[in-house]
């Protein structure tokens, strides 16, 4: 049965299937239950078996729908996600205002919040089983679509699948670029610092002790410090096309600083805590526990040089890369074919992104695993503006129809 790709994606990214993180540390999540239904909806009506869970994960409920197509040989898991980071808008998109959950179609592109970030794999996977089935062509693979919640905070979603039991020969992360065929992806470890003082009067700084002050100088001392150490890690998996170093690299950034809970924000107060957070990018091959510990030893050493109270705390996951040569090479010659299918004159290589996603935890259940979807550079994923180019929305469609027919 014949799907619109557009209007269907449009369907999806109206739902504000958000989900955070709140300072107390609880994932706040939205919408769920509504994408998950207009998943399974989308699903029967392209002539396709739906099956939805209700999966208890971190003491949430995350819904998991699972759509078979038949087919013999080999399981193979199309995996992505209905979440979202959330958007405040509006947006300006080509001279007008535009709210990111009402998606704006010009010409090529598709604008709104998920448009990219995943929605976009869910409605293409969905079109290209759709189409083998009524073609009735020969499948290699058993292939699954999995699509689930709380990737963008932590891939709780995929950790509930594989701790249920449910496992597959292969897994294809339709969550990447379309620019090149990722056979690994790198680590991430995200976390506060909180730097400690004593309030009083701006006027009498002698009689406070001053956190912002001490975070800024201890903001300084990682930066000349651990962020080239970071630098200095290079992994013997390529980067993608158009990054500015051959190789994926260690990565360290200071992204968030501002007061602690509670803290008023007033220009004549000293706070009496500061907080600092931050976002670390492992090697595809690099050990989390390993990272963890320098990061640690970096800090302690810091805060000791710098005499400021302060403490830290750090999660997150490892990285993952492929060993199966055979998949590597099957999802090559799909993403080539969809490529010249299209009329388009393109070598498409092999890479590790410099970005996280659910692989990690398929390759941690030893699931060989690779990735490809409909997300360039430019997409504005996480920001404002995020749109996909419709002409990739058929490229991954083409895609995944060519990894799973033989």
């Amino acid at each position: 049965m014949d799907i619109s790709l557009v209007g269907e994606l449009c369907r999806l990214v109206r739902i504000r299937s958000e989900v955070s993180v709140s300072e107390k540390g609880d994932i706040v999540r939205s919408g769920y239950v509504e994408a998950a239904k207009a998943v399974v909806e989308l699903a029967e009506k392209a002539g396709l078996s739906a099956e939805l869970l209700e999966l208890e994960y971190n003491g949430g409920t995350i819904p998991t729908v699972f759509i078979e197509a038949g087919g013999s040989g080999k399981t193979l898991a199309l995996v992505s996600h209905y979440d979202v980071v959330p958007a405040r808008g509006p947006w300006c998109v080509e001279g007008r205002s535009i709210d990111p959950y009402e998606p704006f179609v010009n010409k090529d592109r598709v604008y709104g919040r998920g448009a990219a970030d995943d929605k976009s794999a869910i409605v293409a996977s969905i079109a290209a089983l759709a189409e083998l089935v009524d073609s009735g062509d020969r499948l290699r693979y058993r292939p699954c679509i999995v699509v689930t919640g709380d990737e963008e905070v932590g891939g709780y979603g995929v950790r509930a699948v594989l701790e249920e039991g449910y496992r597959w020969d292969r897994a294809v992360i339709l969550d990447a670029g379309a620019d090149y065929v990722s056979v690994g992806a790198s680590g991430v470890i995200h976390g506060w610092i909180k730097v400690k003082g004593r309030s009083g009067h701006a006027g009498y700084p002698h009689k406070a002790v001053n956190p912002v002050e001490a975070a800024i100088k201890l903001a300084n001392t990682l930066l000349e410090e651990y962020k080239p150490l970071r630098f200095s890690k290079i992994s013997r998996y390529d980067s993608p096309p158009g990054s500015p170093i051959q190789k994926v690299w260690g990565r360290f950034s200071i992204t968030i600083a501002k007061l602690g809970p509670g803290e008023p924000e007033k220009h004549n107060r000293v706070p009496s805590e500061a907080l600092l957070g931050f976002d670390i990018r492992l090697l595809p091959e690099e050990d989390l526990e390993e990272a963890l510990t320098e990061l640690y030893s970096c800090f302690s050493r810091a805060a000791a040089q710098l005499a400021v109270e302060a403490e830290i705390k750090a999660w997150g996951q490892r990285g993952w890369y492929t060993l199966d040569r055979e998949l590597a090479e099957e999802a090559v010659e799909a993403a080539q074919k969809s490529y010249t299918a299209g009329g388009l004159e393109y070598r498409v290589p092999t890479a590790a992104e410099l970005g996280g996603n659910d692989g990690t935890f398929f390759f941690e259940a030893g699931i060989p695993v690779v990735a490809f979807g409909a997300i360039r550079s430019d997409c504005n994923v996480h920001s404002e503006n995020e749109f996909v180019y419709i002409r990739d929305l058929f490229l991954l469609k083409e895609f995944v129809k060519n990894m799973v027919r033989g």
